[in-house]
């Protein structure tokens, strides 16, 4: 008899893959991204397939019925059974063989994960556009200035995936871009590498020296 927690901590490993996912594709922005829908369609595929696999293993092998199986199942997941397929029909002609009918769980996944990371990406975009707007009301140069203390201010340096201080001058010395499009482009670099706080705590600072 299959344990009720053993198909949920199949899928609960399972739902840990989904989560790496994001954290890859969003980084510091993973917090946000998270608790949006296309976050939930994705660990809850993720979930749901582990667990769903799990069942039908422990159903066709009584012996895998045991806790350390569902994790076995979780961990199997994406790395063995995501990547398989199921042959629909073999064509008798050798010539047609590689365009039999055939389920790959691989492909319908990646259709998940582009729809997944479409919907988070929209939601995302449409909150920082609203940040990045208010950023370009400020002067260039205060954002340079931002981003600059921002780079220096960094635990993290060129050697370990910063980007080198070069990078700012590029952006302010592209004589295609007009000052608001480079405004946006600090901001975004600050956004990107520092987090959404840093810039909001620039945008606080210079209210408050206005205001004063």
């Amino acid at each position: 008899m299959i344990d009720f927690w053993n198909p949920l901590i199949a899928g609960a490993v399972g739902a840990i893959w989904g989560v790496g996912e994001l954290i890859g594709a969003f980084k510091n922005e993973t917090g946000r991204a998270i608790r949006m829908g296309g976050a939930v369609l994705l660990i809850g595929v993720n979930f749901l397939a582990a667990l769903l696999v799990y069942l039908l293993v422990a159903a066709l092998v009584p012996a895998a019925a045991s806790w350390s199986a569902a994790i076995l199942v979780g961990l199997a997941w994406p790395t063995v059974i995501r990547n398989s397929a199921i042959k629909l029909a073999q064509p008798l002609d050798a010539a047609d063989a590689q365009e039999s009918a055939a389920v790959r769980f691989d492909q319908l996944y990646a259709r998940v994960q582009d729809l997944a990371s479409q919907l988070i990406n929209g939601e995302l975009t449409r909150q920082r556009l609203t940040l990045i707007g208010d950023a370009t009301k400020l002067e260039i140069r205060t954002i340079e200035r931002y981003a600059r203390m921002a780079l220096i201010a960094s635990p993290l340096q060129e050697k370990q995936g910063m980007p080198a201080s070069d990078f700012i001058d590029r952006i302010l010395n592209e004589e295609k871009w007009s000052n608001e499009i480079k405004k946006a482009y600090l901001a975004a670099f600050i956004i990107n590498n520092f987090g959404r706080q840093v810039l909001l705590d620039a945008l606080r600072n210079e209210r408050k020296e206005s205001a004063g």
